[in-house]
């Protein structure tokens, strides 16, 4: 099967991550793949292109770019693809524009988060869903939004989790904790906690951070360690200078040894405001961490509350830091949470199971 996906660029992100994974899936399963990016290819591009899987871009402008459109078409007259497989909304109704003279490919589209879509881009990405086959939500609420803001295409959608390369991701033990904390000059009996986000407002590390200066008053050896880069560093760092906790915290910035940097750590934590399926999420249940996230999105379909993690409230600083102490204290606890984790990562989390759901849509 010919298969072309288009998403907006290849930097780095959740979703260039989770399709970047899924064609190489794909490529492997025998299926002849490309990648086309609306903007800029990005700097994960090279990880598909070192494979032999062609990316393409259409350098799309601001706004409605009918170059863009054009130039998409022409890749797809010249790819002459079974499926087009669309990521997020701008990159659906291009492909529904570059398609207006091929109605023999299918369209599919997947939504990928639950952010509310300004009105211009709601209204494009609606009518794009008439030449749209099948739209597919990453957790149960995103398909539910999608049922509730576009019914007439309620038929046309399903449920597919994200999945991740769980063989990329070793288990957290004593041993790599060690090494991690010697790699970073903290004391070796120190408590770990950590989050993998871009430094947004929707990932909310300042809830985290305020949080975490109440929990290390009561336990000294507690250290935060922020993986991720974007334009609240230097906010968050001076937050971290007034709460006079800089001397417990480190921003190590975009990193590319993340797995490794997890497999070290003793408790994850993701404080956003709103999620949809978050592939950091099933990084840290893949690594065998205990987890703590806001009850927002798709985070319950992942964080089992009291099974392998804890749910809390989005913004309740005194609830995210009673919830990382007692956790923290309780090495036992952890121990069992981080276990059923990794199973249900195996299970439901997995890269085949993903590819192998879309397959299923694709041949219907």
């Amino acid at each position: 099967m010919h298969i072309l996906h288009v998403v907006e660029t290849l930097h780095v992100g959740g979703l260039e991550r989770v399709v970047i994974d899924l064609v190489l899936q794909q490529a492997a399963q025998g299926h002849d793949c490309m990648v086309v990016c609306l903007f800029e290819k990005g700097s994960l591009s090279g990880e598909l292109e070192d494979k032999g899987i062609p990316v393409s871009c259409c350098n799309k402008k601001n706004n409605l770019d009918l170059k863009a459109v054009r130039c998409l078409a022409e890749i797809i007259g010249s790819f002459h693809p079974d499926i087009v497989h669309t990521h997020n909304m701008s990159c659906n109704y291009y492909a529904a524009l570059a398609l207006l003279k091929d109605r023999k490919i299918r369209l599919i589209n997947t939504r990928h988060g639950i952010a509310e879509m300004p009105r211009k881009q709601r209204w494009l990405f609606g009518m794009s869903l008439f030449r749209t086959a099948c739209l597919v939500g990453v957790c149960s609420q995103a398909t539910a939004l999608l049922r509730t803001g576009f019914p007439l295409f309620r038929h046309k959608m399903k449920t597919i989790p994200n999945g991740i390369v769980l063989d990329r991701h070793p288990l957290r033990s004593e041993q790599r904790h060690q090494q991690l904390t010697s790699s970073l000059g903290l004391p070796p009996d120190s408590l770990l906690i950590t989050v993998v986000a871009r430094l947004n407002p929707v990932k909310n590390h300042r809830m985290l951070i305020e949080a975490f200066a109440l929990t290390a008053e009561k336990l000294p050896l507690a250290r935060l360690i922020i993986i991720g880069d974007g334009a609240l560093r230097t906010e968050l760092e001076r937050l971290t200078r007034d709460l006079g906790i800089d001397d417990k915290l480190l921003f190590l910035g975009d990193r590319r040894d993340v797995a490794e940097l997890l497999a070290g750590m003793d408790l994850f934590v993701l404080p956003s405001t709103q999620e949809g399926h978050s592939i950091s999420l099933i990084e840290a249940c893949a690594s065998g961490l205990p987890i703590i996230a806001t009850n927002v999105g798709g985070n319950s379909e992942i964080v089992r509350d009291g099974i392998n993690g804890l749910l809390t409230e989005s913004n309740n600083v005194p609830a995210l830091a009673d919830k990382m102490e007692k956790l923290l204290l309780d090495k036992e606890k952890r121990e069992r949470f981080g276990h059923n984790g990794r199973t249900w990562a195996e299970t439901e989390g997995s890269v085949q199971a993903m590819a192998q759901r879309y397959q299923n849509i694709y041949a219907k």
